[in-house]
């Protein structure tokens, strides 16, 4: 009798044990129920707060710079001598007027990145096209542009008529891209894309480039710069996996000037499309643009503390000097006309990893001159001819 009754006891007891158990299993699925409804309530008001934030900043960021714009438009006067416009064809798209500069967009808003047309005034025409990057020549252009998604970014280049900007002619996948540039006749079209890394400064082993140059009207692709053979016999030009970017075409479409890079510095190659053959310059550089009149090639040299000028070289001569810009130039510049570029800069408020903005100057490239403000509020600027 006393083995059943202290049975019962133990059995109660145990009973009591369990129940205390399950019931601080309870108030701690409570409490943490509890702990992660609050945490939810702040992090979901932090968002709302984090997303405000970002709208009132880019609201203020939209006006602080299309009032900037505004200002600027307000201080041009009418074009000194107004070049002819081009009629556009009946039923066709917006167009270039010879003198006028397409460019993107970079006014943060929901218009950012669209293409412009900066006309002879100074004032700008947006189109309803996006791009990254846009050169133009005769009766072509390149667009280069990302669209999201949810596995990231995917890149597309789109060529498209000069003279109906809203008419495409071909178009194909690509990996990230930065440069680009178009043969003066329109013909050849060169795409520097990144298939590894994402910057010129982290140019190594681990970063791939390719450059890709069609012909434009044809649907496949000419041959990428890793298909030129070297001439020269410099043991540097060994490397088996050599970089090249920011390809520059002259007036006859065969000759070339590129960038190189040959694992310690980058430097200005020359040679010939037909022949596919390309040869050192000696000159160290980067980023290189010919003049309409082949005359000079500017290109950016890296200095002591990692920033970039521009220097000219006169292919007559061989000579060099430094340009008028004393402001760090990360940009393969565009002419305006023989004597003058055109390249884009952060100003001087500051960069932003969101719709970052950029103007874009002009500079003569006769020694002692000064750049000036040719477009605020916009990037890659593409001269019609």
């Amino acid at each position: 009798m006393a083995k059943e009754t202290k049975a019962a006891d133990d059995t109660a007891t145990y009973e009591v044990a369990v129940d205390d158990v399950a019931l601080d299993l309870k108030f701690k699925v409570i409490l943490l129920g509890s702990i992660a409804a609050v945490l939810l309530l702040f992090g979901g008001l932090y968002l709302v707060w984090a997303l405000d934030r970002v709208n009132n900043d880019s609201a203020d960021r939209n006006e602080r710079a299309q009032l900037a714009v505004d200002e600027f438009e307000a201080g041009q006067g009418p074009a000194d001598e107004p070049l002819a416009t081009v009629e556009p064809v009946s039923g066709s798209g917006p167009s270039l007027a010879p003198g006028e500069v397409l460019a993107v967009h970079r006014v943060p808003g929901d218009d950012y990145g669209w293409l412009l047309i900066r006309h002879l005034d100074g004032t700008r025409t947006l189109l309803n096209r996006t791009c990254m990057r846009v050169p133009i020549a005769k009766d072509h252009g390149v667009c280069l542009t990302e669209s999201g998604g949810v596995l990231g970014g995917a890149f597309t280049t789109i060529f498209f008529e000069a003279d109906n900007l809203n008419a495409d002619i071909k178009s194909y996948a690509r990996a990230l891209p930065s440069r680009a540039r178009i043969s003066p006749n329109g013909t050849f079209s060169a795409v520097t894309a990144f298939v590894s890394g994402a910057s010129y400064a982290d140019i190594a082993p681990e970063t791939t480039t390719l450059v890709t140059i069609d012909e434009i009207e044809s649907t496949r692709s000419v041959r990428g710069a890793n298909q030129f053979t070297i001439d020269s016999g410099e043991a540097r030009f060994n490397n088996l996996n050599p970089q090249y970017w920011g390809i520059t075409f002259a007036a006859d479409e065969d000759e070339i000037y590129l960038t190189g890079f040959f694992g310690d510095r980058p430097e200005i190659m020359h040679g010939t499309l037909n022949d596919i053959v390309i040869e050192p310059t000696d000159w160290v550089g980067s980023c290189l643009s010919l003049s309409p009149d082949g005359k000079t090639l500017v290109f950016k040299e890296m200095t002591a503390d990692n920033s970039f000028e521009l220097v000219a070289v006169d292919l007559e001569t061989n000579t060099q000097h430094k340009l008028g810009e004393t402001r760090s130039v990360d940009d393969q510049v565009e002419w305006l006309d023989n004597d003058t570029i055109l390249y884009a800069l952060h100003p001087a408020r500051g960069d932003t990893a969101v719709q970052p903005e950029f103007d874009i100057w002009m500079l003569d490239i006769a020694e002692g001159s000064g750049p000036k403000l040719f477009l605020p509020n916009a990037d890659s600027p593409a001269v019609a001819r």
